[in-house]
């Protein structure tokens, strides 16, 4: 079993055409977007649970002062929050037994 860890880590959304981009403050070239605010904090978070898995021992420190950065009037910086083990499950392609009730002629 995965131990529980949450991180946070800083963000930028910015609305653009139809989809929100995302850029991570202190990760160099960690991108991604979604149609919508929360479709694109569900990838930053992805993003992040793969930065993890690649660098978990050189991670750098969380820009704490975030509120401090300019930002543009279609943007926001946003904490975002990642429990890896939440997301672990997430993800998981394990297969589990269930009883479903159906009609016989369905059978």
């Amino acid at each position: 079993m995965m131990k529980k860890e949450k991180y946070f880590y800083p963000a930028k959304f910015k609305w653009e055409d139809n989809n929100v981009l995302v850029e991570f403050i202190d990760f160099d070239n960690a991108f991604t977007f979604g149609n919508n605010f929360e479709d694109a904090y569900y990838m930053a978070q992805d993003v992040l649970f793969n930065i993890l898995l690649e660098t978990k021992n050189t991670l750098p420190k969380p820009t704490l002062d975030y509120m401090n950065n300019n930002v543009d009037k279609n943007e926001i910086i946003s904490m975002v929050e990642l429990d890896i083990y939440e997301h672990s499950k997430k993800l998981s392609k394990k297969i589990v037994n269930t009883t479903v009730t159906m009609p016989q002629w369905l059978k």
